[in-house]
Order: structure tokens, then C-alpha cells, then sequence
């Protein structure tokens, strides 16, 4: 568990570039607070002198302008405060959530297969704002409520040093009650927490998934899921606030207890003047405020804390191992599986000693039930997942020996389940390449895959937005689409996850020929649902329970009577 000295330590960081507005912002709160602090000597003042015997307008006039210009100072001097130091708090958010996306999209697959999205992006919105508290707000707070106490007790203390000393024998009482506090307000910040990452990947399923959440009427049972963790969220945030009422409440009572004290032995056995008494209880009456505030600044500074477990967890995740750093150069070579093993978990092995060689320029369709390990061998080639046992080599050589932004620029994927992203016709095609990819290698990709025919309708053309994950778009054309950013990237190693599937007939030959006319010179690597589309393919393997059983072309493995055979008759 982060502690106050951990919290301070990652964070400074983010704050040490900024130390020299800090500590201008500090000396603009001193100064203000030390304004401030002078208006009950100054009142106690002008009730003996304006009030009490001879009055003249000199005087009046010097306390009024003295008076007017210590509260325009502190204004002024705290709005210089809180201005450049909510400047800070934003620039501190913002290189906080640059890290944060910086540590997201270097993050291995196996993390987001174990997190789910609501949780990470609540990191990312939810818990770094409870962060930036701490950078400005908690910390202006803390000076200024601290520094008003201790010069109102020194001043107090100045004013009548026995009846100060006899009200310090309370303060042990605030203490346990902050202690106690602390405890119940960083459980429950704790579950608010995790619940607000469960409500946002709630909402992240029922916004994309809406059609199917309509069409299996399942508003009802969603709605009480989302009722449920809103209620957690509800009940935990009031007993939090329960616990700084508590303090507050406590706190009143004492200083309730501490005014009466002043009032009755200022009036009777120090038989002080009225303008003493005024000033005395005006400056007990300005440490109500302060103290209060340092009790409730433990509620946003405990959130602070439990937000800096979460938020810095993500940044300190290990990124993707890269252990290479070799430049992998044209030609590619063949590919090579040898005595390859992977497990996702401890138990089950999801593919088990493949041995496999794909020849440059060859086009291998893969295919077997769901679980052989199709999608398994993939992601090992890609490096999202490191075997178990065993090596895979491109030009004879280990993929673990290249870098990994070399290694897989590579690699080009369109896949069944197409991903577009909120940008532009011409920003999907080039995607990852836009200030590199020339207008003509765009419009050549997209004559290509047969993308032109729907884009010139548009009517901003290549410049035209698509929408978030292309939802201005039919199926068919985002599926054209992704093609098309395959084709431009012109990759020599193509993996094809049944590429062809939302097009209708005539558009999935023209495509389909557009995909031939890329394999070429291209080492081609289907994964095959349909088993109609891989008959053309150079070689087929056939997988089954993580191993490979048969493999030859679409006419040996029909002769031998074995699993394809099945496989093909229970799709006709």
C-alpha cells in the first residue's frame, strides 16, 4: 500500500520543473494569509480608537484605507495563487496522462486479456483528476490553512498567553478523531475506485454493444447491473462523507467549546476591553475555517493517494518484451516453427510442439475447429505472446533476435473483425504512415481493394471522416477499407483472418482478386473459416486440439479421407 512519503516521491517528478512557480505560488498564499491574519489586530483597533472616546476623521480614514488595502492585497495575491496554480495542477494532468497512454500502447497483449477497458480508461480519466488535487488544491490548502493556524495561535497567544495554553489541551482530540477518519476514508476511497472502473466498462459495453442489448431485450438486466454499482458507489462516497462529517463535527464542537471558554473568562476575570475581546475572539473565529479545512483535506488527499496506486501501477507496467535489436531487412526469408509450445494459462496448453516451415512467397491457410490454436500460432508470429518451448526463426534466425517495431513493419493484417479508427478515409489507409504514404500510394491502395467506388461519392473524398470505428460506413466498405490499408503498407508477410467476409458476392471476386494480385511475392498466412475461400492456397494445415494433423494441398488432404474432409462436408 502507497503511503504519503511514496505518493510524494513518484509525483515529485511531475512537479520539480515546475518548482519555481510552486514557490512563487507559495509566497503569493504567505503573503495572502499573512494579510489576512492582521484583520482581527487591525478590527480590535479601530472598535478602541473610532469607538471609544474622542473620534476623528483622520483616524477613521487611516484604519478605513489600511483596512481596504490588507483585504484588496490578499485578494489579489491569492487569486495570483490559485490561477497559476491551477496552471500546474492541468500541465501535471496532462504529463500524467501522456505517460499513462505512452505505458497503454507499449503494454503486452496479456494485459489487456487480463484488464478490462472500463477499468483502464477509468485510470485515465476518473483516477488521475483525483491526482491533480494534490499537485495544486491540497497543497495551496495546506499552506495557507497551516500558516493562518500558526500565526493565529502565535497571535493568540501574544494577546493572552494563559487562556491560549488552557485551549491547547483539546488539540489531542482532533488527532484521534482525524486518525480514526483516515482509516474509513481510504477503505472506502478504495472501493469507489474499483467501482468507477466496473461503471465505465459498463457503459463501454452497453454504447457498443447497444444493438445487441436492444435486440435481446436486455435494457432491464443492464440497468440493474449499472443500479447496482451506482448504489456501491453512492453508499461508499456517503460513508466517506460520514467520516469527514464526523471530523468537522467534532471539530465545531470544540472550537464551540473553545469561543464560549474565551467569552466568559474575557469577560469576567480578564475584564479585557471591548476592542481586546473583539480582536481575541475575531482571531479564534478565523482559525474555525483553517482548521476545519486541514481536517477535510485528509478526504481529498487519501484520494489522491489511493489514485497514485492505480495511476502509477499503469505506468510502472512492463512493456512488450523487446530484447532485440536487430534491423530486419527485405527479403524475408522463410519462416520456421520448431518444437513450438504456448500456454495461456497453467494448465491447458493451447498449442502443443508445432513444427511447421512456410517457404517465402508461399500462401499457407490455417484451419481447424475453434481452439486448435489457429489465432495462437498468429499471435506468436507477431510476437504478441513468447513461446512456452521451443524457437520461431525468419531467415534462420530467432524473431526475438530483431526489434520489435522493425520486426513487425513487417507484417501486414486485415482481419474479420474489422478495426477502423475516428480519422479520415485517407488516415485509415495510411494509418501508422500518414506523413510518409504519398496521395497516390492511398488512391492506388484504395483502386485496389475496390474502395474507390464508395469514396468518390463522398463528399469530401479521402479527406472525408468515417466516424468512430468507421460507423459512417457499411460493413462491406469498412471491410474494403482495412484492405486497402493492407495493400499500402505493402508489407512482404500478409495474414488474412477471412478477409473477404461482409462482402457480398460480386464484390468479394473483385476483391478477391485484388488479394491475389497482393500475394504476390508475399508470404500469405490464412486463417480460414470458410473453407471454400483457401482451396487455391499453396499448402493447408490442419489443426486440431493445439497440434497439426494433416497438411497438403486442397486436393491430397480430400483424398486421404481425414479431418479437412469432415471439416468441408460439415460446411456444404
Amino acid at each position: 500500500m502507497m503511503g504519503y512519503k511514496q505518493f510524494v516521491k513518484r509525483l515529485f517528478p511531475y512537479l520539480k520543473n515546475h518548482l519555481g512557480k510552486l514557490i512563487f505560488v507559495s509566497l503569493m498564499m504567505i503573503f495572502a494569509t499573512a494579510l489576512e491574519t492582521a484583520i482581527p489586530e487591525i478590527t480590535g483597533r479601530i472598535v478602541d480608537n473610532l469607538f471609544s472616546g474622542e473620534r476623528s476623521k483622520d483616524s477613521a480614514l487611516i484604519y478605513s484605507m489600511t483596512l481596504f488595502t490588507i483585504i484588496t492585497l490578499s485578494s489579489l495575491f491569492a487569486l495570483t495563487s490559485t490561477s497559476m496554480s491551477s496552471w500546474v495542477s492541468n500541465k501535471v494532468i496532462m504529463d500524467l496522462r501522456v505517460n499513462m497512454f505512452s505505458s497503454l500502447i507499449r503494454l503486452p497483449k496479456s494485459y489487456f486479456d487480463k484488464n478490462t477497458t472500463g477499468g483502464t480508461l477509468s485510470k485515465l480519466t476518473y483516477d488521475v483528476e483525483q491526482i491533480s488535487s494534490a499537485a495544486s488544491v491540497i497543497w495551496l490548502e495546506l499552506i495557507k490553512s497551516s500558516l493562518t493556524v500558526i500565526i493565529l495561535i502565535i497571535y493568540l497567544f501574544y494577546k493572552n498567553y494563559l487562556l491560549s495554553l488552557s485551549l491547547l489541551i483539546l488539540l489531542p482530540l482532533v488527532y484521534l478523531a482525524v486518525k480514526i477518519s483516515t482509516i474509513r476514508i481510504r477503505k472506502g476511497s478504495k472501493k469507489v475506485q474499483d467501482s468507477m472502473g466496473k461503471m465505465t466498462h459498463l457503459l463501454d459495453e452497453n454504447i457498443s454493444g447497444s444493438d445487441l442489448v436492444k435486440i435481446y431485450n436486455a435494457q432491464s438486466y443492464e440497468k440493474g447491473k449499472f443500479f447496482k454499482l451506482v448504489k456501491t458507489i453512492r453508499q461508499q462516497r456517503f460513508k466517506i462523507d460520514v467520516a469527514g462529517g464526523v471530523n468537522t463535527s467534532v471539530v465545531n464542537i470544540l472550537i464551540g467549546l473553545c469561543l464560549a471558554t474565551v467569552v466568559y473568562f474575557s469577560s469576567t476575570f480578564l475584564a479585557m476591553t471591548a476592542g481586546e475581546f473583539l480582536a481575541f475572539f475575531t482571531a479564534m473565529a478565523m482559525l474555525v475555517k483553517p482548521s476545519k479545512s486541514l481536517i477535510n483535506i485528509n478526504k481529498p488527499l487519501q484520494n489522491s493517494v489511493i489514485a497514485g496506486i492505480s495511476v502509477f501501477g499503469l505506468i510502472d507496467e512492463k512493456s512488450e518484451s523487446n530484447p532485440g535489436n536487430n534491423k530486419i531487412n527485405r527479403p524475408i526469408g522463410d519462416i520456421s516453427f520448431k518444437n513450438v509450445s504456448f500456454s495461456y494459462g497453467k494448465n491447458t496448453q493451447s498449442i502443443r510442439n508445432i513444427n511447421l516451415n512456410i517457404k517465402n512467397g508461399e500462401s499457407v491457410a490455417l484451419v481447424g475447429k475453434t481452439g486448435s490454436g489457429k489465432t495462437t500460432l498468429i499471435n506468436l508470429l507477431t510476437r504478441f505472446y513468447n513461446p512456452s518451448s521451443g524457437k520461431i526463426s525468419i531467415n534462420n534466425e530467432d524473431i526475438n533476435t530483431f526489434d520489435l517495431e522493425s520486426y513487425r513493419s513487417n507484417f501486414s493484417y486485415v482481419d474479420q473483425n474489422v478495426r477502423l479508427f475516428n480519422d479520415s478515409i485517407s488516415g485509415n489507409i495510411a494509418f501508422g504512415q500518414k506523413d510518409k504514404m504519398t496521395i497516390d500510394t492511398i488512391i492506388n491502395a484504395a483502386k485496389i481493394s475496390n474502395s474507390t467506388e464508395f469514396i468518390e461519392k463522398l463528399d469530401d473524398k479521402y479527406d472525408s471522416e468515417i466516424g468512430e470505428d468507421g460507423v459512417a460506413l457499411s460493413g462491406g466498405q469498412r471491410q474494403r477499407l482495412s484492405i486497402a490499408r493492407a495493400i499500402a503498407k505493402d508489407s512482404p508477410i500478409l495474414i488474412l483472418d477471412e478477409a473477404t467476409s461482409a462482402l457480398d458476392s460480386a464484390t468479394e471476386k473483385l476483391v478477391q482478386s485484388a488479394i491475389s494480385k497482393m500475394q504476390k511475392d508475399r508470404t500469405t498466412i490464412i486463417i480460414a473459416h470458410r473453407l471454400s475461400t483457401i482451396k487455391n492456397a499453396n499448402r493447408i494445415i490442419v489443426l486440431k486440439d493445439g497440434e497439426i494433423i494433416e497438411q497438403g494441398t486442397h486436393s491430397e488432404l480430400i483424398k486421404i479421407s481425414g479431418e479437412y474432409l469432415k471439416l468441408t462436408q460439415q460446411q456444404t
